[in-house]
Protein backbone atom coordinates (compact mmCIF):
# COMPACT_ATOMS: atom_id res chain seq x y z
CA UNK A 1 0.00 0.00 0.00
CA UNK A 2 3.04 2.24 -0.18
CA UNK A 3 3.44 3.20 -3.34
CA UNK A 4 -0.17 4.84 -3.52
CA UNK A 5 -1.47 7.57 -2.01
CA UNK A 6 -5.05 9.15 -1.32
CA UNK A 7 -6.01 11.94 -3.25
CA UNK A 8 -8.77 12.83 -5.86
CA UNK A 9 -8.03 11.72 -9.32
CA UNK A 10 -9.56 13.35 -11.85
CA UNK A 11 -9.32 10.20 -14.47
CA UNK A 12 -11.18 8.21 -12.21
CA UNK A 13 -13.40 10.13 -11.70
CA UNK A 14 -14.00 10.86 -15.43
CA UNK A 15 -14.01 7.18 -15.88
CA UNK A 16 -16.22 6.45 -13.71
CA UNK A 17 -18.58 8.98 -14.96
CA UNK A 18 -17.96 7.98 -18.30
CA UNK A 19 -19.40 4.54 -17.00
CA UNK A 20 -22.70 6.29 -14.89
CA UNK A 21 -24.19 7.83 -17.80
CA UNK A 22 -26.79 5.29 -19.00
CA UNK A 23 -27.74 5.29 -15.23
CA UNK A 24 -28.62 8.87 -15.66
CA UNK A 25 -30.66 8.90 -18.43
CA UNK A 26 -32.36 5.40 -17.11
CA UNK A 27 -33.39 7.30 -13.48
CA UNK A 28 -34.65 10.57 -15.68
CA UNK A 29 -36.01 9.11 -19.03
CA UNK A 30 -36.79 5.51 -18.37
CA UNK A 31 -38.13 3.00 -20.65
CA UNK A 32 -41.57 2.09 -21.81
CA UNK A 33 -40.50 -1.46 -20.55
CA UNK A 34 -38.37 -1.21 -18.02
CA UNK A 35 -38.06 -4.70 -16.08
CA UNK A 36 -34.65 -3.50 -14.48
CA UNK A 37 -36.27 -2.00 -11.40
CA UNK A 38 -36.88 -4.95 -10.22
CA UNK A 39 -33.15 -5.94 -10.20
CA UNK A 40 -32.41 -6.66 -6.65
CA UNK A 41 -31.99 -9.86 -4.92
CA UNK A 42 -34.66 -11.64 -2.25
CA UNK A 43 -31.40 -12.29 -0.65
CA UNK A 44 -30.41 -8.89 1.07
CA UNK A 45 -27.10 -10.01 2.22
CA UNK A 46 -26.20 -10.54 -1.61
CA UNK A 47 -27.47 -6.76 -2.31
CA UNK A 48 -25.30 -5.41 0.68
CA UNK A 49 -22.18 -7.57 -1.12
CA UNK A 50 -22.80 -6.04 -4.33
CA UNK A 51 -23.78 -2.47 -3.30
CA UNK A 52 -20.83 -2.12 -0.81
CA UNK A 53 -18.24 -3.53 -3.52
CA UNK A 54 -19.34 -1.53 -5.96
CA UNK A 55 -18.96 1.63 -4.29
CA UNK A 56 -15.65 0.77 -2.89
CA UNK A 57 -14.27 0.01 -6.39
CA UNK A 58 -16.10 3.71 -7.49
CA UNK A 59 -14.39 5.53 -4.42
CA UNK A 60 -10.85 3.30 -5.00
CA UNK A 61 -10.97 4.63 -8.71
CA UNK A 62 -11.58 8.13 -7.66
CA UNK A 63 -9.66 8.53 -4.51
CA UNK A 64 -6.75 6.36 -4.65
CA UNK A 65 -4.03 6.35 -6.71
CA UNK A 66 -0.71 4.64 -7.61
CA UNK A 67 2.51 6.81 -7.14
CA UNK A 68 4.17 4.76 -9.71
CA UNK A 69 4.19 6.96 -13.27
CA UNK A 70 2.47 7.13 -16.03
CA UNK A 71 -0.33 4.74 -17.17
CA UNK A 72 -0.24 0.90 -18.17
CA UNK A 73 0.00 -0.44 -21.57
CA UNK A 74 -3.08 1.04 -23.81
CA UNK A 75 -4.26 -2.21 -24.34
CA UNK A 76 -6.27 -2.21 -21.10
CA UNK A 77 -7.70 1.11 -21.54
CA UNK A 78 -8.70 0.05 -24.80
CA UNK A 79 -10.36 -3.08 -23.60
CA UNK A 80 -12.05 -0.82 -20.77
CA UNK A 81 -13.29 1.11 -23.90
CA UNK A 82 -14.84 -1.89 -25.63
CA UNK A 83 -16.61 -2.94 -22.68
CA UNK A 84 -18.36 0.59 -22.24
CA UNK A 85 -19.35 0.86 -25.87
CA UNK A 86 -20.76 -2.60 -25.07
CA UNK A 87 -22.39 -1.50 -22.27
CA UNK A 88 -23.58 1.59 -24.03
CA UNK A 89 -25.02 -0.87 -27.38
CA UNK A 90 -26.53 -2.81 -24.60
CA UNK A 91 -28.80 0.44 -23.52
CA UNK A 92 -29.66 1.44 -26.77
CA UNK A 93 -30.82 -2.16 -27.32
CA UNK A 94 -32.68 -1.57 -24.08
CA UNK A 95 -34.21 1.31 -24.94
CA UNK A 96 -35.68 0.15 -28.12
CA UNK A 97 -37.70 -2.80 -26.06
CA UNK A 98 -34.71 -5.71 -25.92
CA UNK A 99 -35.40 -7.27 -22.52
CA UNK A 100 -34.06 -10.75 -23.47
CA UNK A 101 -31.92 -12.11 -20.58
CA UNK A 102 -29.12 -12.81 -22.49
CA UNK A 103 -28.96 -8.57 -22.72
CA UNK A 104 -29.50 -8.03 -19.01
CA UNK A 105 -26.83 -10.20 -18.52
CA UNK A 106 -23.78 -9.90 -21.14
CA UNK A 107 -24.39 -6.40 -21.70
CA UNK A 108 -25.87 -4.35 -19.22
CA UNK A 109 -24.82 -6.80 -15.86
CA UNK A 110 -21.12 -8.05 -17.07
CA UNK A 111 -20.04 -5.07 -19.14
CA UNK A 112 -19.62 -2.49 -16.38
CA UNK A 113 -17.36 -4.32 -13.85
CA UNK A 114 -15.43 -5.49 -16.87
CA UNK A 115 -15.31 -2.18 -17.87
CA UNK A 116 -14.12 -0.93 -14.17
CA UNK A 117 -11.39 -4.04 -13.76
CA UNK A 118 -9.55 -2.95 -16.79
CA UNK A 119 -10.17 0.60 -16.35
CA UNK A 120 -8.43 -0.22 -12.85
CA UNK A 121 -5.71 -2.10 -14.63
CA UNK A 122 -4.33 0.86 -16.75
CA UNK A 123 -4.55 2.97 -13.99
CA UNK A 124 -2.41 0.58 -12.09
CA UNK A 125 -4.71 1.11 -9.46
CA UNK A 126 -4.53 -2.94 -8.52
CA UNK A 127 -6.31 -2.32 -5.30
CA UNK A 128 -9.67 -2.34 -6.95
CA UNK A 129 -9.25 -5.22 -8.55
CA UNK A 130 -10.38 -7.76 -5.76
CA UNK A 131 -13.99 -5.17 -5.05
CA UNK A 132 -14.24 -5.17 -8.48
CA UNK A 133 -14.23 -8.74 -9.42
CA UNK A 134 -16.77 -9.38 -5.96
CA UNK A 135 -18.81 -6.15 -7.30
CA UNK A 136 -19.25 -8.55 -10.28
CA UNK A 137 -19.44 -11.31 -9.27
CA UNK A 138 -22.96 -10.24 -6.94
CA UNK A 139 -23.69 -8.04 -9.91
CA UNK A 140 -23.62 -10.78 -12.79
CA UNK A 141 -25.53 -13.27 -10.18
CA UNK A 142 -28.17 -11.22 -9.16
CA UNK A 143 -28.79 -10.65 -12.95
CA UNK A 144 -29.07 -14.08 -13.31
CA UNK A 145 -31.26 -15.18 -10.71
CA UNK A 146 -33.61 -12.69 -11.78
CA UNK A 147 -33.56 -13.42 -15.67
CA UNK A 148 -33.00 -16.86 -15.88
CA UNK A 149 -34.96 -17.79 -13.04
CA UNK A 150 -32.19 -19.54 -11.07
Amino acid sequence: MRNYRIRFSLTGFLLYALQLLPNIIWMLVPPVNDVLTGNSSAYKTLNIIEGLFGVLTVTLMIFLLNKAEGRNRNFYIGLAVLFLAGYYISWIFYYNGVVAPWLLILGIACMPPLYFFFAGLWMKNYVLLVPCAIFGVTHILITCMNYLGA
